[in-house]
């Protein structure tokens, strides 16, 4: 049955049943508001309509705390189902995590090499106490490159480039980055297994914890590697998380085609 919902002058939309008996229980309805459906003669008030239809539901309380055995239970079925999920092997992690570094720090190395060669390299050591100057070379230095006609350094940009917008667009999409796509393996929200989305596979997955390592190598010393050191090692756990997994409420499975 399709309710017709009121709270004064406001019409709060129209609800069946099972919408109605939710709302009542987590508030978002009142036993005061008005309803109307097919059939009834005037509008009613919600409380008095439903103790005439359904006494019992009409006087339903309110659900008692969780116990503490519940919440262990619900914990040990958040379990249940990831080890349920077909898990990426230790072997398809690693290979998809070698392709996806190649993408990306080969071009990257290639542009570095090109653009600090050992005779600018010297010409900005003599220069590292004055920001000014060095600014003005590396701008001299970027000109010179771009006038030279080699095109290696543009292809080198725009592997690197693309590469990187694939592998954003894909884990948004699909959990996954080239690595993971040709090794048949994705990202996904854990324990349920769906699709993680933006939030956790590329800003809580990917570029937070990139972050969080850099600062602690800035500010703390060794706390980044550290912190890189204990992420590798997470993955031998059962459910293979490693520490950005566990930020972002991840796990990576096997993608069934």
């Amino acid at each position: 049955m399709k309710y017709h919902l009121a709270r004064g002058e406001e019409q709060l939309g129209t609800f069946n049943d099972l919408d109605v008996s939710a709302g009542l229980r987590e508030g978002r309805f009142k036993a005061t508001d008005l309803c109307w459906a097919e059939g009834m003669p005037e509008w009613q008030p919600l409380g008095v309509h439903l103790q005439e239809v359904n006494p019992e539901e009409a006087a339903m309380p309110p659900p008692l705390p969780e116990s503490p055995s519940m919440t262990a239970l619900r914990a040990e079925v958040r379990q249940e189902q990831v080890t349920h999920l077909e898990l990426a092997s230790l072997g398809q992690r690693f290979a998809a995590k070698l392709i996806d570094s190649t993408l990306l720090i080969v071009p990257l190395w290639v542009i570095l090499t090109m653009f600090f060669n050992p005779a600018f390299v010297e010409e900005i050591q003599k220069l590292q106490n004055d920001p000014p100057a060095v600014m003005n070379a590396m701008q001299k230095r970027a000109e010179q490159i771009q006038s030279s006609g080699d095109v290696k350094l543009a292809v080198m940009s725009l592997i690197f480039d693309v590469t990187l917008i694939f592998n954003v667009v894909l884990l948004t999409l699909r959990g996954q980055t080239a690595g993971k796509l040709c090794l048949g393996i994705q990202v996904v929200r854990s324990p349920e297994g769906t699709r993680a989305g933006f939030i956790k596979a590329v800003l809580l997955r990917s570029m937070l914890f990139l972050i969080l390592i850099f600062a602690g190598s800035l500010s703390l010393g060794g706390v980044g590697v550290a912190l890189l050191i204990a992420d590798s090692l997470m993955i031998f756990r059962k459910d293979r998380r490693c520490l950005h997994d566990m930020i972002a409420e991840t796990l990576v499975t096997k993608r069934k085609v």
